[in-house]
C-alpha cells in the first residue's frame, strides 16, 4: 500500500501495542527521510492551559501525539493564513508561528475549536513504516477535516468512523470487541 502524506493510519482491533491499541494516526509528513503523524484520538488530562503558559483555554486537552519527543507541543488546525504552516490535506495544516497561534486564540482571532494540540508525535524511519504496512499493522484510510476536528467525536468512535469509512470487510472490524475474551 501507498502511503502519502495526508493519509491516516488506523490500528486493527487487535493490535497488541497499548500505545497504539484502536488509535487512528494523520500522517503529516511523508518523504524519503521518514514519516511523521499524530494520534488524533489519545486524549490526555492536560488542559492546554496546564502546558501553555498564558493560554486561557482551561476546556481543551492536548492529544498523545505518540511516543517520540514527549516533551515537544505539535499542532494541527484548519487556518491556511498561518505562517510557517503546512498543508497536509484539503483544511488541516500543520504547525505555523506558535506565537502567532497563542495571540490569535487569546485575542478570539483563531478558535481553539479549529485545533488539536499534540504531546509527542508518532515516528518512522525511511522504509520503516512501509514494512509495518506489509505486516499488516496498519489499514490506511482517509478522514475528512470535519471528521478530524469534531469534538463531539470520542476517541473510541472516530476509530469506529475511520474503520467504517473504508467499507468491505475492514469496515466489520469496527464492531470487534477490544477484548476477544469478551466475544
Amino acid at each position: 500500500m501507498h502511503i502519502t502524506t495526508g493519509n491516516i493510519l488506523i490500528s486493527g482491533p487487535f493490535i497488541e501495542d497499548p500505545t497504539f491499541s484502536r488509535s487512528v494516526i494523520l500522517i503529516a509528513e511523508h518523504n524519503e527521510h521518514g514519516s511523521i503523524g499524530y494520534v488524533l484520538n489519545q486524549k490526555t488530562d492536560y488542559a492546554l492551559n496546564m502546558l501553555i503558559e498564558g493560554i486561557d483555554i482551561a476546556n481543551k486537552n492536548a492529544y498523545q501525539g505518540g511516543l517520540v519527543e514527549l516533551n515537544s507541543l505539535h499542532f494541527i488546525h484548519t487556518y491556511d493564513h498561518l505562517t510557517g504552516a503546512t498543508q497536509v490535506m484539503p483544511n488541516v495544516h500543520w504547525g505555523g508561528d506558535f506565537d502567532e497561534v497563542c495571540s490569535g486564540i487569546q485575542n478570539k482571532v483563531l478558535k481553539p475549536q479549529e485545533f488539536k494540540f499534540f504531546v509527542g508525535y508518532s515516528g518512522w524511519a525511511p522504509g520503516q513504516l512501509a514494512h509495518e504496512l506489509k505486516h499488516h499493522s496498519w489499514i490506511t484510510g482517509s478522514l475528512d477535516a470535519d471528521l478530524i476536528f469534531n469534538l463531539n467525536i470520542d476517541d473510541e468512535h472516530l476509530w469506529k468512523i475511520a474503520l467504517r469509512t473504508k467499507g468491505g470487510s475492514e469496515a466489520l472490524l469496527a464492531n470487534a470487541p477490544s477484548d476477544l475474551l469478551l466475544n
